[in-house]
């Protein structure tokens, strides 16, 4: 479908990535909506195994590899919006999307990653408005929510205005063996820090400002490094922002240092059961004041399949124009974020 045709009442959401931990999520999130999905992937018992654990025993199941270009658009075909939950999106996402335009569906997808993202908008988003279909691509917890964030909190400050974003753990929790697979095909650019926003253009190389920030509940500043936060591509697409930079706890940073291949072994499936998280958007003007935007929720990963379940519910209903698209460029932030309350997800912006 696409955006000039009329929208179903009930749409028909195809899933690449069902068997994986997210994908589990985005599958229950699809249940309590009433929705069916299509699952697509190459392996047929693991993919019903998925849906009979989600409680979707109708479930469609379509058999694609990634490699196999034909299979995954004959798959697609009929859905009106694609999700794709897959690991080490620089590496594999593009078949999915490829795929899901030609089939003339919307897409979005649970990627974290500033290279693919970069793709996405430079590459995909002329084939996207072309095929008169809409891609959200990096609906990630701290993403989407840090792209919408900074689209509510930099219009009250004088700009332009700089602005960091960190996605902080509550808990302490460790993450996925499929979140480890995307920082090892990542983990040059996650070492040093990928781009951050600066004079009107993405640099790579060590952030120039704020090198240390006071996060909620902490007594004292505490020091921080470049983080590759894919917001830091998005939000200058909608915002007066002459900087935007992602930021990690120095500490955090410095175990990538040791991580190696040999390593995954001894990371779980899935990932520990206490992932609370805030996703912090600090924003300074240009005459001194700052704001403060947070969102924070209960679990990254179920977080970030409710969001994208979100997205693709919102893309098939059509009303969004076509091309690849900011989170912020394609809904009304505050509403978005609003519809996450009853998920326990919550937000505010404070002047300071």
């Amino acid at each position: 479908m696409t955006n000039s045709e009329t929208p179903r009442k009930h749409p028909i959401v195809a899933l690449y990535g069902a068997t994986g931990h997210t994908g589990g999520h985005i599958l229950a999130e699809l249940r309590r909506r009433g929705l069916t999905p299509i699952l697509v992937g190459r392996n047929a018992e693991r993919l019903r195994a998925a849906a009979d654990a989600a409680g979707l025993p109708a479930a469609e199941i379509r058999i694609a590899d990634l490699n196999d270009h034909a299979a995954l658009v004959a798959a697609f075909t009929g859905a009106d919006v694609v999700i794709s939950s897959l690991v080490a999106f620089v590496d594999l996402g593009g078949a999915v999307l490829t795929a899901a335009i030609e089939a003339g569906a919307h897409y979005t997808d649970t990627s974290g990653e500033q290279r693919f993202l970069r793709r996405v908008l430079d590459e995909y988003g002329p084939r996207a408005e072309q095929a008169g279909v809409t891609v959200i691509s990096g609906v990630t917890d701290n993403n989407l929510t840090a792209d919408l964030l900074a689209h509510l909190t930099v219009p009250r400050l004088a700009g332009p205005v700089d602005v960091v974003v960190t996605h902080r753990s509550r808990s302490g929790g460790d993450g996925s063996r499929g979140s480890a697979k995307t920082v090892l095909a990542n983990l040059d650019w996650f070492r040093d820090g990928g781009w951050h926003y600066e004079a009107g253009a993405l640099r790579t190389g060590p952030a120039t400002r704020y090198r240390e920030l006071t996060f909620p509940g902490e007594p004292a500043p505490i020091a921080v490094t470049k983080s590759p936060q894919s917001a830091v591509l998005t939000i200058p697409r909608h915002s007066d922002v002459s900087y935007a930079a992602g930021a990690i706890e120095l500490a955090y940073h410095a175990n990538l240092s040791g991580f190696t291949s040999e390593a995954l072994d001894l990371i779980p499936e899935t990932p520990d059961s206490d992932l609370r998280y805030d996703v912090i958007v600090d924003a300074f003007g240009r005459d001194g004041v700052r704001a403060r935007a947070v969102v924070s929720g209960g679990d990254s990963y179920r977080d970030s399949a409710l969001l994208t379940v979100e997205v693709a519910v919102r893309l098939a209903a059509g009303g969004v124009r076509a091309g690849a698209l900011a989170p912020a460029e394609a809904f009304d932030a505050a509403d978005f974020l609003d519809s996450l309350a009853p998920h326990g997800i919550t937000w505010s912006v404070e002047i300071q």
